[in-house]
């Protein structure tokens, strides 16, 4: 079957990249049956290769001819049947993969970019001596479980377990990052493709390869999970502020060591004459390191970054043990109460008896850990929130160099509550090629000419506080997620905004992020309003806006009544007496920000009161 599939990639490949060469087109095969084995939803894999199957038969040239191969999957892309629509941007979106990634790390497009070139590198996987019994187990070592374990070794035995790597302190090119440093090798996505899902897999979790944007949890959020949990000044109250306060002052956080790079420099001046206020982003780092590479999100070490890892694990204040490259498989729970972890490293597997577990596995994970121990609770896996975003990006007829300089260098707060609590966030986006090209897949002009003129795009995202909900399918590691009204309001409203603000900013042509790809250029004279009315005008259905998410949510959300919620308002699972939940999965509602700070400060919270 692979060589069928393998035929109809490259008939595909060639007429949507007609100038790229044989060895380009066995580059991307490589990478690109590379991802049909990885990519975790095998379902929709597995349609996929029955079409490639299928198209690669000579009688299909009887239907659609080669030169009608690209027009062919755009109407894919328009059509009203759901599943040739999945189709198209299947195709599209994971064109874009291939081009910009590769199983050597360089894509085949980076000559053509003038996009910086690292080599694959290595990451030692570490053996471990594991114990035979531990007073606190810590799973996980991100944003909630660095500072649980820390606070936590004060007064207990503490041992940490991480599936992960520690990073390997090098700048590393895109597909290294991904594979390496983030869950299923950067490629999962919600059921039928409908959100790709970025989740950090490393030592300090995604705290060492997210874009170190760190914002404090509005006032707003915390009164609002005060209402969902039925409690008073409880989130909202001194306490939290002080843990919230903990976190910013042992992170660092601050603006010094950040500004607007060059790539957002158009997007600021477009807020300014869009009448739309702005900030420079505080992060959480320690050096102008992080203002100039822009690599930070593929794993570079922790000298400049104030990760979860840094802060909470790796100084001598941290009195506890760490196990890196060692997964738990579950919980053995007697009696309402976990009396064993069962772990797994180099092939074997341990039980390691244990008086208390802190699950801090990320909203993606948390929940199946508790699956497979046999825990049952009807919330369990559902409520996920996932922060939706799309972009729009922008050709300028000045060099923008779209992937250089801070990570985030600046956004607006202006609609963060537009309505009802809920609205979005406007903000700078580091545009690395497997960040652009499969969410911006249809090329107008000639693929070839496109690709030459990346150097003078940029990118901003909207960054929706999300009412809609996704939950797993059985155990993991699938989920899915289906986009309200409201929200798909608020994201198309912000990429309105967007849009208007390029446009004043002088940009000679924008792309949103939709499928196809809607693009708008100033030499053809079409009016800039009926350009925003067409994108008002994208239906709420899957596949006709491409989504991403880097913010995973809610999964175990807290609530005092087990019918409602995974755990109490302490964090403890509802039914054990010694299991504690502190990661972005307990959240009653988004945090509506980019979570990391919300994450650590909730989870020292709760574990000082432990």
């Amino acid at each position: 079957m692979d060589k069928r599939v393998s035929k109809s990639f490259r008939s595909i490949f060639k007429n949507f990249y007609p100038n790229l060469n044989k060895n380009d087109a066995d580059k991307a095969l490589d990478y690109f049956l590379f991802t049909l084995e990885k990519f975790p939803d095998k379902s929709n894999i597995l349609q996929l290769r029955l079409f490639l199957f299928i198209f690669s038969f000579s009688f299909r040239k009887l239907i659609i001819k080669d030169k009608n191969i690209k027009s062919f999957f755009s109407l894919l892309q328009r059509s009203n049947i759901l599943i040739l629509r999945k189709l198209g941007v299947y195709m599209f979106v994971l064109m874009g993969h291939c081009i910009s990634r590769s199983l050597d790390g360089e894509g085949v497009i980076y000559n053509k970019l003038n996009y910086p070139k690292h080599n694959n590198a290595t990451v030692d996987k570490k053996s471990h001596s594991l114990p035979e019994k531990v007073e606190v187990a810590v799973i996980g070592s991100g944003a909630g479980g660095g500072i649980a374990a820390h606070t936590l070794s004060k007064k207990y035995d503490v041992a940490v377990f991480d599936k992960a790597s520690y990073l390997n302190e090098e700048t590393n090119n895109e597909t290294f990052g991904y594979h390496n440093f983030f869950e299923h090798y950067g490629l999962s996505a919600t059921r039928g493709f409908g959100i790709q899902l970025l989740t950090g897999k490393s030592i300090g979790g995604g705290t060492s390869i997210n874009w170190q944007t760190s914002l404090e949890t509005p006032m707003e959020v915390l009164n609002e999970w005060d209402e969902l949990t039925k409690q008073q000044n409880y989130f909202n109250s001194d306490s939290f502020r002080e843990s919230i306060k903990y976190v910013i002052d042992n992170l660092g956080v601050s603006t010094e060591f950040n500004n607007i790079p060059l790539k957002e420099e158009k997007l600021a001046e477009g807020f300014d004459k869009n009448n739309i206020g702005y900030r420079v982003i505080p992060k959480n780092n320690s050096s102008t390191h992080g203002m100039e590479c822009g690599f930070c999100a593929f794993g570079c070490g922790y000298e400049s970054r104030n990760s979860s890892y840094k802060v909470w694990l790796e100084n001598d204040d941290f009195n506890g043990d760490i196990y890196s490259d060692t997964g738990i498989q579950k919980i053995v729970i007697d009696n309402n109460k976990a009396t064993h972890i069962e772990v797994e490293n180099n092939g074997e597997t341990s039980r390691i008896e244990v008086e208390k577990v802190i699950l801090a596995g990320g909203s993606l994970n948390t929940p199946s850990i508790l699956l497979n121990s046999g825990y049952k609770n009807p919330q369990l896996g559902k409520n996920l929130k996932t922060h939706p975003v799309s972009g729009v990006a922008a050709k300028f007829n000045e060099e923008q160099k779209p992937w250089y300089g801070s990570m985030q260098g600046m956004h607006s707060e202006d609609f963060l509550f537009k309505t009802n609590n809920y609205g979005y966030l406007l903000q700078g986006l580091p545009m690395h090629p497997s960040i652009f090209f499969p969410y911006f897949p249809n090329f107008v002009s000639t693929a070839d000419n496109f690709i030459e003129s990346y150097n003078h795009w940029s990118g901003a995202i909207v960054l929706t506080s999300d009412t809609s909900s996704g939950s797993l399918i059985n155990n993991g590691p699938l989920w899915k997620y289906t986009l309200n009204d409201f929200d798909n309001n608020h994201l198309l409203d912000g990429l309105t905004q967007l849009v208007r603000s390029y446009y004043l900013a002088g940009a000679e042509e924008i792309m949103v992020s939709a499928s196809p790809t809607m693009h708008w250029k100033r030499n053809e004279n079409e009016d800039i309003e009926e350009f925003v009315n067409k994108i008002l005008s994208i239906k709420n259905q899957p596949y006709r806006l491409l989504l991403g998410s880097a913010h995973q949510m809610g999964t175990a959300r807290m609530n005092s009544d087990p019918m409602l919620g995974v755990t109490d308002i302490d964090g403890k699972v509802h039914g054990l007496n010694n299991v504690y939940i502190v990661d972005s999965s307990v959240f009653p509602r988004c945090s509506g920000v980019n979570p990391m700070v919300t994450i650590q400060s909730t989870s020292h919270f709760l574990m000082s009161k432990l």
